[in-house]
Formats: structure tokens, sequence, C-alpha cells
């Protein structure tokens, strides 16, 4: 029997996944409205994409928003490409997983870590960050640096730390792990990773949008979809720019940039194993295994989750500079999502929290904004006077905002990092006021009347503070430099 619908004759799951879109859609909306940018977005279900968002800013400086095209920097995100790297030069029989490092490379000091112990982040090596920080001199004081690979494997070697642990101990999320698997790459390839990347990888699946970009500090012709990584500054109006570091160029843990539709691609290629084959896949999705037998939840640049009732999943987080990314991909069902945003803040949390929620048919929870932020925008955009009236009609509006003692207390001694001493007395008064039984508002506030010079309101201020919390042993000599100066 053939039934025909004259009028809209819908399924069950296409009026689920309509209600979705509306959710999806009044997320955003909600986001937007509170002023909270929420990037790009692209959300699929069965193959098919449902829905997509671009909301924010490209570019600062000259102001330019963002497009669906627009092409973020993946940080973490990228660590999957190079495990697919790894797993392709293995598919050719260029190498073993149980390769020893310092079989191919064969300056890396260490005798005992295997490519696998790398690409589970259970090798025991140091973050190199740690060692740029405590060994890069650099011969010009005034340049801006960007390092490679190259010259961090150099002062790296040269430096050769202990291990943090023995291999296969434990696991401790580790980039240099995934720097050197880059190097490890171009070394059997005879290639630059980048080149590799694009041969192998992204020209195969037509990921067209997507490389390995050799950082510039500056605007890039060659590159006019770029996107920038910002923050907002501490008057919580202008806007800054975060998006260079001095190891912006490593390869390997980071630095690829992408675009939604290439990732959805991306995903799509592996779900549908047109790419690698499935064995090779599953291996790569595999958690790594610990020397006393236990599994480790981290697979070849993939995460997996906790709760083992769900569909088969893999999935990263990514943060760098001003960026924050999430690639998430349900492999049983064809679905995920992707989402990308370049404003330094903690937005994707709340929108990966959100969108898992709408996905599960459940309500999402929408974000509070914080009071004191609020606040800083109108001590500096009007006066002190109208940000405790804003706090006082607000304070209660628990669906809103939300107050914190933390908050407030770190908004007073910004203003007296800034010279408004004024104004964080009065931050640092409200918070005893709001906080009465806590020992850290009377100190903040007893330094910033010493600030003013006020020493015997001070020392009061200090004295509760130690009642309040005997523990706080560093009070006390605090307290006799006052005494002696009163003397």
């Amino acid at each position: 029997m053939v039934t025909t619908c004259f009028f809209g004759c819908a399924t069950e799951s296409n009026v689920e996944r309509n209600t979705k879109i509306t959710q999806y859609k009044k997320f955003v909306s909600e986001m937007k409205a509170k002023g909270i940018e929420t990037g790009n977005i692209l959300i699929y279900e069965d193959e098919e994409i449902v829905f997509t968002s671009s909301n924010g800013l490209r570019s600062i400086d000259p102001l330019d928003t963002l497009t669906l095209n627009s092409q973020f920097r993946l940080a973490s995100v990228s660590k999957q490409f190079t495990g697919m790297s790894i797993v392709k030069l293995k598919e050719e029989g260029r190498l073993s997983y149980n390769q020893k490092v310092n079989s191919i490379l064969t300056d890396f000091p260490y005798d005992n870590i295997t490519v696998k112990h790398l690409l589970h982040h259970i090798s025991g090596l140091t973050d190199y960050e740690q060692i740029i920080e405590d060994h890069f001199v650099p011969e010009d004081s005034t340049k801006r640096y960007i390092l490679g690979n190259d010259e961090i494997l150099e002062l790296f070697f040269r430096v050769h730390p202990e291990l943090d642990f023995q291999p296969g101990e434990k696991w401790e999320y580790c980039n240099t792990g995934y720097l050197l698997l880059a190097s490890i790459v171009e070394k059997i390839s005879g290639q630059h990773f980048r080149d590799f990347l694009k041969e192998n990888i992204f020209d195969l699946i037509g990921m067209t949008n997507t490389t390995l970009y050799n950082y510039q500090i500056e605007a890039d012709a060659n590159m006019p979809n770029r996107v920038f990584g910002y923050r907002v500054a501490f008057n919580q109006t202008d806007f800054l720019l975060n998006d260079y570091d001095i190891v912006n160029d490593v390869r390997g843990d980071g630095g690829i940039y992408s675009t939604l539709n290439d990732l959805y691609k991306w995903n799509m290629a592996l779900v549908n194993y047109t790419f690698v084959p499935k064995e090779y896949l599953y291996e790569a999705w595999s958690g790594g295994q610990l020397n006393n037998g236990e599994k480790t939840r981290y697979g070849f640049g993939w995460k997996f989750p906790k709760d083992k009732t769900l569909p088969k999943t893999v999935f990263h987080a990514g943060g760098w500079v001003g960026f924050g990314t999430f690639l998430y991909n349900e492999v049983e069902t064809k679905s995920g999502y992707v989402v990308l945003t370049n404003n330094s803040s903690n937005a994707v949390t709340t929108i990966t929290d959100a969108i898992d929620s709408i996905r599960a048919n459940a309500l999402y929870n929408s974000p509070k904004l914080s009071i004191a932020k609020a606040m800083t925008k109108l001590i500096y955009s009007k006066n002190s006077a109208e940000a405790i009236d804003f706090y006082r009609e607000k304070k209660n509006d628990s669906a809103n905002y939300y107050r914190s003692e933390m908050e407030l207390n770190s908004l007073g001694y910004n203003l007296l990092q800034r010279d408004r001493l004024e104004e964080a007395l009065v931050v640092f008064e409200l918070n005893i006021k709001e906080f009465p039984e806590s020992a850290n508002t009377y100190d903040s506030y007893g330094d910033a009347l010493l600030m003013q010079g006020d020493s015997l309101e001070a020392l009061e201020r200090f004295q509760t503070c130690y009642r309040l919390d005997t523990s706080l042993i560093y009070m006390i000599e605090k307290m006799e430099m006052v005494e002696e100066a009163l003397k």
C-alpha cells in the first residue's frame, strides 16, 4: 500500500531532527544576545549536514567577521592528522609502531622509547615548552622569534632532560611526542611535513582549504580566510590580538588550519573507510596499554569517551593562543560536529555541552554571565558607583549572572595594577560585605589600604584575616611589618 501525503507528511525522525535544529538556532541566538561569540559550528547526522553557524570576528585589525569558509588554527585537533600520517607509513611498510625512535632519528638520546609510546602519550618525555622557557636564549631581545621542530629538537637534545617517568609507566599528555612524530614522517618520507600532509591526506580527501601553515605574524595575502586569535581587553570593550607564540611554527602537535567543511570531509572519509582500511583505523582508535596492562583512552591523536555503551566515538579538543576547537566523530552512526573558536574564551565547553544535550533530546544549560566582568565594563565606561548599583541589582539574578568572591578579588587587584586605587578599594570593600567569612577578602582590602597609606586600617583588616584563618602564617609577618611602621 502506498500512502501519499499532500500536506507535508513527515516521519518521526524528521520531526525530531527539525526540533533539534530549532534548538541549535535558539542556543546560538541566546549566546549572541549575551555577547558570547560561538565561532563556527557544523553539526551532521547520518552523514547529512543539518546545522551550520558562523558568529564572531575573523580579524580585529582590520575588523572582519567570520564566514563558514574561515580557516581556523586547529591546535591539538591537528594531532589526528599526525597520527594518520604514521598510519599511512605503517600501511606502506615503511615503519613499525614498535620501532625505537632512535632507529629513525639518530640524534634522539633515549634508547627505550618507541613510535607507539609517542602516539599514545606514554613516553615519559618532558614537554618542550618548558625546555624553551628554561633554556632558550634569544640573540636579539627585540626580535619576536618563531621556532619550529628543527630548532626545538636541537635544543631539546642538547639539554637532554631526564624522563618524567619510564616509558609505559603512565599516561601523560605530551606535545613533544607529536612534534617528534612529525619529524619521523619527514625523515622517512624525505618530505617536509606540510608537503606530506598535502599529498597523502588533504589532496586525496579534497580538503582544499586545509594546510599546515608556515606561520607569520602579519596578515597573509596568500591566505585571505585565515582566522586570527584575539581576546577581550580588561576593560571588557577593546580587543587585543592573541595569535602569536614563540613556538607557533611547531609541526605535529598543532599548526594545521582548516574549515568546517574540510573537517566534515575528513570525518566522512574516516567513517566510510574510503581513505584507510578499517583494520588500520581501528588500531589507531584503540587505547594505549601501560606496562601494568591498564588501557588508556587515547589512540593515535583521538580520545575516547568513558561511557562504553555509546556508539563507537572518537574526538579531540584543541586550545592554543586565542583558539579553542573540538572535533567529535560518532563513527557508528556517521554523526558528529565541529566547533571552531578564536576569542580566547572558555565558550567551547559551553557550546559542546549544549550540542551534546540537544543531540540527546535533553535541555541545555544557558550560560551565566560574570557579574564581575559586567562591573569592570561599567567602571571603565561610567564609574564605580554605577558598577556597585549594578551588582546590587543583579546579584540575585542567578538565572543570568553568577557572582564570585575570587573574580571580585581579581577585579580589585587588576584595578590596583592599573593605578585605579579608589575603584579597587570600593571593590574590595564590596567583597568583604558579600563574603564576610572569607579571610582572603580582608587580606586583599588591607593591601589596598596600605597602598592608600592607611596603615592602621590595613592592620585591622590583616588581624581580622588571621583571626578567621590562623593557618595563614604569612599574615604574622605582614602584621609585624605594619606594626613596626606604625611605631
